[in-house]
């Protein structure tokens, strides 16, 4: 054994443990009612209590169609904004011609001629007529024309041999709207017509609110974006994103998509992070892991929850400085697009100032057998037509089954499986 023995080389300090932190539940979360289930509309109710309408501003009217109006539209004009003749004529007044008859005319001086919109012309004086053009402005104290032919224009004067109503052949300022008139009441949507009215009255721009920024974020490391080859046998095509991205868009959000990105916790939290400054909502669809909830955890308030008529956990959270909410749609084409209609949508409205529009409902005739599910309601595709209801096959359905349906079949929990010709709900797709 050395003298000197050498000294032992310190040992590596272990590495720190970080303690785990318990997650913050959001608060006012519904108790599951019995099976442990959360009713699918309780949980969408929940979640609106989390998200609220964007803050309105002045938005011009071209940038402003499908938006929600923030605000009540009153005229501040009349339309038309003068009275007109609507025939070539006299303009005259009515009084004057009391008594006016083939054997005893009445004679009146023409003073004036008008045949232009754009100049009404000096006052009419009592017993007097003007030469007025179809469209011109009546001056002011004339009370009706008479027709062209109805007069007999001799020099400087005008002959009439019958009587004539007040306000024949005029269209009266303020006829079609008056100033002071409600146009569109607060909450109205934005549509074209709706618009077309409001630049009628003068406005170029609206309080609206704006277009709600949803970011779909797809993580997952078997997914291949459209355009690019498959290199292994387990690698598909990922027709979420596309699919998202366009509802989300229809609904009026602008959307923002990201490609496909790792589902590892701490790259999709930095990718998360770095979408945040330009998303109201994040749609993040991948699969739901401890890993991921946890990773959510981290960054703000969640919600975890087995929901009726929607397969596995429901993740929901509001994260970062601005609270931005984040709902996670589960992997796949079918339970993603279910999840969006039957929940994302419903925040994006939120998002917009809309009122929840619901799918519309049906009953039809079910044209072959379907199983229940023992403790859960079941959504099978099918095809609607008016009456009946054919299940679309497919074990494994995907989004080519979906193009080919336009109809979730609602089987409520049971046992036994739904007969062949049962009438049966049906929430209408499109």
């Amino acid at each position: 054994m050395p003298l000197f023995p050498r000294p032992k080389e310190a040992s590596p300090a272990e590495p720190a443990v970080e303690s785990p932190v318990a997650p913050t539940y959001l608060p006012g979360a519904p108790v599951a009612a019995d099976g442990g289930l959360r009713g699918l509309a309780v949980h969408r109710e929940f979640l609106l209590g989390h998200v609220h309408a964007l803050h309105p501003f002045g938005i011009g009217l071209l940038d402003a169609a499908g938006l929600t109006l923030c605000e009540s539209i009153v005229a501040d004009l009349d339309l038309p904004t003068f009275t007109a003749a609507t025939t070539d004529g006299w303009a005259v007044r009515a009084a004057n011609l009391v008594g006016a008859s083939p054997r005893m005319p009445v004679v009146l001086p023409v003073v004036d001629e008008i045949d232009a919109v754009g100049y009404r012309g000096a006052p009419l004086p009592k017993g007097a007529a003007v030469r007025i053009a179809a469209g011109a402005p009546v001056p002011e104290g004339a009370d009706t024309v008479v027709p062209l032919a109805e007069g007999l224009r001799v020099g400087d004067v005008v002959q009439f041999a019958s009587e004539v109503r007040v306000q024949q052949n005029l269209v009266l300022a303020g006829s079609r709207i008056t100033d002071g008139d409600l146009l569109v009441p607060n909450g109205t949507e934005l549509t074209p017509r709706v618009l077309g009215l409001i630049a009628e009255v003068g406005h170029d721009k609206v309080l609206a609110r704006p277009r709600p920024r949803v970011v779909v974020l797809t993580a997952d490391t078997a997914l291949v974006e459209p355009g690019l080859p498959l290199t292994r046998l387990s690698e598909s095509y990922d027709s979420c994103t596309t699919m998202l991205a366009a509802s989300a868009r229809r609904d009026g959000a602008q959307v923002f998509t990201t490609g496909i990105v790792p589902a590892e916790p701490k790259e999709l939290a930095q990718t998360l992070s770095e979408q945040l400054v330009r998303a109201d909502l994040v749609l993040l669809i991948t699969e739901v892991t401890d890993d991921l909830v946890a990773m959510l955890a981290g960054l703000g308030e969640i919600d975890v929850a087995e929901v009726d008529a929607l397969p596995g956990r429901q993740v929901f959270a509001v994260v970062g400085p601005e609270r931005a909410p984040v709902l996670v749609l589960p992997a796949g084409a079918v339970p993603a697009y279910l999840a969006y209609q039957l929940v994302a949508r419903t925040l994006v409205r939120r998002l917009a100032g809309l009122e929840e529009a619901a799918l519309p409902e049906a009953v039809a005739s079910l044209t072959r057998p379907l199983d229940a599910e023992p403790s859960r309601t079941r959504l099978a595709l099918g095809h609607y037509a008016p009456g009946r209801v054919v299940p679309v096959p497919g074990s494994r359905p995907g989004a080519a089954e979906l193009a080919q349906a336009n109809a979730l079949v609602v089987i409520p929990p049971g046992t036994d499986p739904v007969a062949a010709h049962s009438d049966v709900t049906c929430w209408l797709l499109d």
